[in-house]
C-alpha cells in the first residue's frame, strides 16, 4: 500500500500534517486536556474526533529507541487493519482501543499516508451530519 521505498515521498512534518489537516477539513485543533500537550481534530457537525495528536516516547510503540516522537491515532476499517499494521510507520493504537484506532508515526509518513489514513479515519468517524 504504502511501503514503495523507490516512490516514497518527503516525510511530513508536525507542523505540516497539522496544516493539511486545517485546510482540507476546515476544522481547528481541539486541546481537552490542560495538564496534556495532546489535542485532537473533531468533526464540525458531531465533534466526534478522527485524529488525535500526541508526543510520547517510541517506546510506547514498542520501538527500541525511546526518542520523543509525535503520532497521530486514527481510526481505521476493521478490514484494512493488519494491512495497515504491516506498513512502516504505524502501529497498535497507542493509549486507544486496539481493535478500532492505529497510531503513526510521523517520523515514517509522508503526505500521501497522512492523506490516505486522515481521509480513511474522517469517514470511519462520521455520522451523517458530518459528511
Amino acid at each position: 500500500m504504502f511501503n514503495d521505498k523507490k516512490k516514497a515521498g518527503v516525510r511530513v512534518t508536525k507542523q505540516q500534517a497539522i496544516a493539511y489537516i486545517r485546510n482540507n477539513y476546515g476544522v481547528e485543533e481541539d486541546y481537552p486536556w490542560e495538564d496534556l500537550d495532546a489535542f485532537v481534530f473533531r468533526h464540525r457537525g458531531s465533534k466526534k474526533w478522527f485524529c488525535l495528536f500526541m508526543d510520547v516516547s517510541s517506546g510506547c510503540l514498542g520501538l527500541d529507541d525511546n526518542e520523543n516522537i509525535t503520532i497521530v491515532n486514527m481510526k481505521a476499517p476493521r478490514d484494512m487493519r493488519e494491512d495497515l499494521l504491516r506498513e512502516d510507520g504505524i502501529y497498535l493504537a497507542y493509549h486507544m482501543n486496539k481493535q478500532h484506532w492505529i497510531s503513526l508515526d510521523l517520523r515514517e509518513a509522508d503526505e500521501k499516508m497522512l492523506g490516505v489514513l486522515v481521509e480513511m479515519s474522517f469517514k470511519a468517524t462520521a455520522m451523517k451530519k458530518d459528511l
